[in-house]
């Protein structure tokens, strides 16, 4: 089969499929969704078609109708501009002010009572989100809900891969009269916007886009990965809580909940291994050539704010940006009735809660891409003006190019220890590495930083 250059059949072939669904939503009778033996989900090819917009609906194929495409529909409303944001109108940070409501969430509670709000006031019928799948050992499938119970239920973070092939059809022959919003990680707002620019009906449908920051998605083996170091083998694994909020001095050291036939078991974020975020186990391929960090194709986004700021409020808070005038008054109307809090903030708050994300995403797209050319590997076309935006820095190339290695490594380790019922093989294989990684992520200055520091904290023992 040929691979022309920003085909589907080359985005599937070279490994770079998102697992999105757009291709098996628009034409079921020629692709399907699969997961792989690694827990990746990807668009498999089942017969030849002739249909000449397949290119355009794949968020990895279409480079003319990209972030900056869908972007530039918020000019007219927007207040502000930045190179790496886009047209926004806020930057905010806030939370439901019902402590109850936010320990339930991931975050501040801030997306679900958005779609409260649209729910209890009629400007939608529906929203389009992520839930857990039962029986299904932690995996995940987009869910049209349509009552503020479905919306709780479905709430708290999502980290691994999902399609919307199948709710995509059920909203196609639903009701006529639906108006939903779509809530997904940018590069799937990206792609519910490209299909539903080549299907009308689902334009008209989907009224509202919200999205969600991702530093990058993950393989159904993440879950297993994190619920085998707490003593719940991948064969035993039932459901799992990502985000548990217990007291603490950080939101950042949430929980990790796993349930298996036996019962639940839970872990602190931070007593577990290799959990740095940074070091991009089980991530698709896909996700090291997006570049889109902050929903450039969204209404609005929402995110942690991961900032010293709001960070020792166990209890969590959302850093969020707008882009609709709409839903940015019903935070604003929220926060006037007393049932939110709302912080302004500017734009170098954005940079400053994502600054790794920022630079993973685009300083490191051009070192991969460069790569890729120096290797004659093939790679998803991007918008020369778009790549326009970022600068290289070569000094940054073998830590960006280290992570990249990890993430293609640890899909066939995890898969070997599996095999081989044995987590250690995991760590063993992937260890040199991870040496190398953090060997040339971390500068000479802050080497020596810390090892002064913990010769101190010996010598303060040992006195």
């Amino acid at each position: 089969m040929s691979q022309v250059s920003g085909s589907i059949d080359a985005v599937i072939n070279n490994g770079v499929c998102v697992g999105c669904g757009n291709c098996a939503a628009f034409a079921p009778q020629a692709f399907s969704m699969v997961e792989t033996e690694f827990g990746l989900i990807q668009a498999e090819r089942v017969q030849e078609s002739n249909g000449h917009s397949e290119g355009k609906i794949c968020p990895f194929a279409n480079s003319e109708r990209n972030e900056d495409y869908f972007n530039r529909d918020y000019q007219a409303d927007s207040t502000g501009y930045d190179v790496g944001v886009g047209f926004y109108r806020s930057v905010r940070a806030g939370f439901v002010n019902d402590t109850e409501r936010r320990l339930a969430s991931s975050s501040g509670g801030l997306v679900t009572y958005l779609l409260e709000t649209l729910l209890e006031r009629g400007m939608i019928s529906g929203a389009i989100v992520v839930s857990s799948l039962e029986g299904a050992s932690g995996r995940l499938q987009y869910s049209l809900v349509r009552s503020i119970h479905e919306l709780r239920s479905a709430r708290k973070s999502k980290y691994h891969m999902v399609s919307h092939d199948a709710v995509v059809r059920e909203i196609l022959a639903g009701n006529d009269n639906d108006r939903l919003i779509y809530v997904g990680i940018p590069c799937g707002v990206k792609a519910i916007k490209l299909l539903a620019a080549e299907l009308p009906e689902l334009k008209r449908k989907i009224k509202y886009t919200a999205a969600i920051f991702c530093g990058h998605q993950k393989s159904h083996a993440f879950t297993e990965y994190v619920a085998w170091q707490m003593g719940v083998a991948p064969s035993e694994l039932r459901g799992i809580d990502y985000r548990l909020k217990e007291p603490s001095d950080d939101a950042s050291k949430y929980y990790y909940q796993v349930t298996s036939e036996t019962g639940s078991l839970k872990a602190r974020v931070d007593s577990l291994k290799w959990m740095d975020w940074g070091l991009g186990l089980f991530k698709p391929k896909a996700c090291d050539f997006c570049d889109d960090v902050t929903g450039e194709a969204a209404d609005i986004i929402f995110g942690d704010a991961w900032h010293r700021k709001y960070a020792r409020d166990y209890r969590g808070t959302n850093l969020v940006l707008t882009r609709s005038k709409e839903l940015e008054m019903l935070l604003v109307e929220g926060r006037d009735a007393g049932e939110i809090t709302l912080e302004e903030e500017g734009v170098q708050f954005v940079y400053a809660t994502q600054g790794g994300n920022f630079r993973h995403r685009q300083e490191g797209l051009l070192s991969r891409l460069n790569y890729y050319k120096l290797s004659r590997q093939w790679a998803p076309p991007k918008d020369v003006s778009r790549l326009a935006k970022y600068k290289h820095n070569p000094k940054r190339d073998r830590v960006y190019l280290s992570r990249h290695r990890i993430s293609a490594l640890s899909h066939s380790a995890f898969l070997e220890a599996k095999s081989r019922e044995n987590l250690a093989i995991f760590w063993q294989r992937l260890s040199p590495e991870v040496s190398t990684y953090y060997r040339v992520s971390v500068s000479y200055s802050s080497r020596i930083r810390s090892w002064l520091k913990s010769c101190l904290s010996y010598f303060s023992r040992s006195g």
